[in-house]
């Protein structure tokens, strides 16, 4: 499974080294705000891309799951962006700002898949 990390702070770094260490599992691709950043980041925990716009990872058709290591205020636009470009999100807690984006975020999933 190819993992992309939409972001590339704190949050970002342990989940890359998480990921380093999981059989099956590879850091493929990072996006942050600016190429320079992404590019960083990549190179210093052996991601195979970087990004320069979260729009061009998900893009990318080897992406299977994408990580959003945003703040948690950004994290409903973030993974309605995901769930567009049909990834696979794992987002934790809190996934939303609060319980009408959740609803919202999971009434879209279902108009979408049925």
């Amino acid at each position: 499974m190819k993992i992309g990390i939409l972001g590339a702070g704190g949050i970002a770094v342990q989940m890359a080294k998480t990921v380093a260490g999981m059989k099956d599992v590879e850091n493929y691709a990072v996006a942050a705000r600016s190429f320079e950043r992404a590019q960083a980041f990549a190179e210093k925990y052996g991601f195979s891309k970087a990004y320069g716009s979260y729009e061009e990872m998900l893009a990318d058709p080897q992406v299977d799951l994408v990580y959003i290591a945003t703040p948690h205020s950004h994290h409903y636009l973030h993974a309605k962006m995901c769930l567009e470009a049909e990834k696979n999100v794992l987002c934790e807690k809190a996934f939303t700002v609060n319980a009408d984006q959740a609803r919202k975020l999971f009434a879209w999933r279902k108009r979408k898949t049925c």
